[in-house]
């Protein structure tokens, strides 16, 4: 049952149309196009997360075309949603996939996972065109113990809601880039700038999921 309450929730989150994840570095960037690079950890051994990233409009606090932002839609043929499954990947190693994404550039917010939608607080950045924005690593787990990362192991729901797997909220950690960090083949030459992450206080839950909010970043954003 735990198996399949979470594949329905990868389903139904990857519905909405998205931008394209690339399967192999490119030689050149597109001058129009924005790109994202994130390395994302293991949900639990040989199961990974899903991601999903959306245009913000930070003045009205809201996913645009969407709540409080509905009257700010994004242009026709533009990304209205970025979701980022198990595949395709550029690089893995250490229980970490990594992702490239050419995406619509401007400014997103870090949405939601795979059955969580982290709208009571989140982080949000700026894509630019022609470069990539690199998002650092990203875990994600459910908040029942089962994480095998160090900041989401201890996270616990209480008993009875930990009975029952699909009520069970997801934590977000958000690891802005630092050098230590892998970097896949053919990249160092591409132009690249870390993600300059914002908070987020709030958007609708317009994915309807379970909510939350990320936890802090270390050092502050």
């Amino acid at each position: 049952m735990k198996a399949l309450v979470l594949a329905v929730s990868l389903v139904t989150a990857t519905a909405a149309p998205a931008a394209t994840v690339m399967k192999t570095v490119p030689a050149t960037l597109d001058p129009a196009s924005g790109y994202i690079l994130v390395r994302m950890g293991e949900r639990a051994p040989d199961l990974w997360n899903m991601l999903r990233i959306a245009p913000y409009d930070p003045v009205l606090q809201d996913i645009r075309g969407e709540g409080r932002a509905k009257g700010n839609p994004v242009a026709k043929g533009a990304d209205r949603s970025v979701s980022i499954g198990a595949k395709p990947f550029i690089a893995e190693g250490d229980h970490v996939r990594t992702y490239l994404v050419a995406v619509t550039p401007g400014r997103y917010v870090i949405q939601s996972g795979p059955t969580t939608c982290f709208c009571l607080g989140s982080y949000q950045f700026e894509v630019a065109a022609g470069r990539i924005t690199d998002m650092g690593t990203i875990h994600i787990g459910p908040e029942n113990g089962s994480s095998p990362w160090a900041a989401l192991k201890p996270l616990r729901s209480t008993a009875d809601i930990e009975e029952r797997a699909y009520t069970v909220a997801e934590a977000m950690q958000v690891l802005p880039w630092r050098e230590s960090m892998s970097l896949p083949a053919g990249m160092s030459g591409l132009p690249r700038d870390p993600a300059r992450y914002t908070v987020a206080a709030r958007f609708g839950n317009h994915v309807g999921q379970l909510l939350n909010r990320a936890l802090p970043i270390e050092g502050g954003q």
